[in-house]
């Protein structure tokens, strides 16, 4: 999913059983938590039309709330009829749409799950809500994905300021010990208390020794800084929806 070419494709290609989505359903699932302005906004629209729906003794309004979310973050929502034993309807059953496949020859669906997993819906059973796409007409495709890679930026961007907070760049600095009278079992124990106060991660410390200054040692005060225009990214992100 993280490529420029995420919205180049063409047309759902057939594996001989059913059609594959024309962007990755994994990938989308995967992204949903990417950022919170994302969720929340695909959050709130599912509350919305859950809050207005009246339930159905065939469609509650959990298996309601399911079914919309599914269509916003997919642009697919599948109902399947559940029967009773003489054939009558039972209730509507929200299917998940990450792993719901068309049949290659459009006579139904069919859920997969790996390649191992799989089960076949009877004829007639599933109804599928769709998004229209303008290249192709097998699957629906979400509204959001031209924002996207704002959100992955916005995430990316986030995960870096953690690691570099929790591996002790933030309280970075180099030490520099010029005093040649400096023994080497001290400047072996500020070495190491130096490393251990740091997890992995970049941005290292380190501790230079040197022939004798006036100034023994002091920290240089070129001390690195992380800059701030994630928190800017962040807030397009966030205008952007």
């Amino acid at each position: 999913m993280n490529r420029a070419e995420i919205l180049d494709y063409v047309e759902c290609w057939s594996n001989g059983e059913w059609f594959e989505p024309p962007v990755s359903f994994a990938g989308l699932a995967k992204s949903f938590r990417a950022s919170t302005h994302h969720s929340s906004a695909l959050f709130f629209k599912a509350n919305v039309l859950a809050s207005t729906f009246r339930p159905h003794r065939w469609l509650s309004r959990h298996a309601f709330e399911r079914w919309a979310l599914d269509f916003l973050t997919f642009g697919n929502g599948y109902l399947e009829r559940r029967r009773n034993m003489v054939g009558g309807t039972l209730r509507l059953e929200p299917a998940l749409a990450k792993y719901v496949r068309r049949k290659a020859d459009f006579s139904g669906f069919v859920y997969v799950n790996g390649w191992q997993e799989r089960h076949e819906f009877a004829p007639d059973s599933v109804f599928q809500l769709v998004r229209p796409d303008i290249n192709q007409e097998v699957y629906g495709l979400p509204e959001y994905l031209s924002s996207l890679h704002s959100a992955w930026l916005n995430e990316s961007s986030t995960l870096f300021r953690r690691k570099y907070y929790e591996n002790g760049s933030h309280a970075g600095f180099i030490l520099y010990m010029t005093d040649a009278a400096q023994k080497q079992d001290d400047v072996d124990n500020m070495r190491d208390a130096l490393k251990n106060a740091k997890g992995p991660g970049e941005l290292p410390q380190r501790v230079h020794v040197r022939a004798g200054r006036q100034e023994g040692r002091h920290p240089a005060h070129s001390r690195v800084r992380g800059r701030r225009e994630g928190r800017v990214l962040q807030h397009q992100e966030r205008d952007a929806r």
